[in-house]
């Protein structure tokens, strides 16, 4: 299929609503699960669908867009593409699943929480922080798969995901260190 052809499938999802309602119900149970959340956080909610309300009138939609879906295609191709036997594939991309719908998860919790709590912090949370955040949790997970791997790329974008060490030199001043 090549680089093209990935990009064409994800170019058709983002313009063809038809396929992305083939998501409704992964949207459907990550509204389930927000719900559930949220209620044991001690907050009202009212969810119709996979709308979520706020009895003081804050509430959002889970859509396609917020499915996880986008940064699991992104690992789940890097993953295909990468040589490695059909076990270590399956279980990688079974893992990002998990992984990229708990972050989800607590992305839609956390965003519901801001809405009700501080509305105004919502959209640059939404826009920017959260995908921030899931950019970095994408380049983390394939780094990690990839330096499990062996492979060069994945021992590159570990050593670039590790915080440097911070030590002292001969006058005591703090300096950093190798990685």
């Amino acid at each position: 299929m090549g680089l093209a052809g990935v990009v064409g499938v994800l170019l058709v999802m983002e313009l063809a609503p038809d396929l992305q309602r083939l998501l409704d119900p992964v949207n459907l149970l990550l509204a389930q699960a927000v719900e559930i959340l949220v209620t044991r956080m001690d907050m009202a909610v009212t969810r119709s669908g996979t709308v979520l309300m706020h009895p003081d009138g804050f509430g959002y939609r889970i859509d396609y867009v917020c499915s996880g879906f986008r940064p699991f295609v992104l690992i789940a191709i890097t993953i295909l593409f990468v040589r490695a036997t059909w076990a270590q594939r399956i279980a990688g991309i079974l893992i990002a699943l998990v992984g990229i719908e708990a972050i989800n998860v607590g992305r839609l919790v956390h965003l519901y929480w801001l809405g009700v709590h501080w509305p105004e912090a919502f959209f640059v949370a939404h826009r920017v922080v959260w995908n921030v955040v899931a950019v970095l949790a994408v380049l983390a997970y394939l780094g990690a798969w990839l330096a499990l791997r062996g492979s060069p790329v994945g021992s590159v974008l570990s050593w670039m995901l590790k915080p440097p060490s911070l030590t002292s030199n001969e006058s005591g001043a703090i300096v950093s260190g190798a990685r």
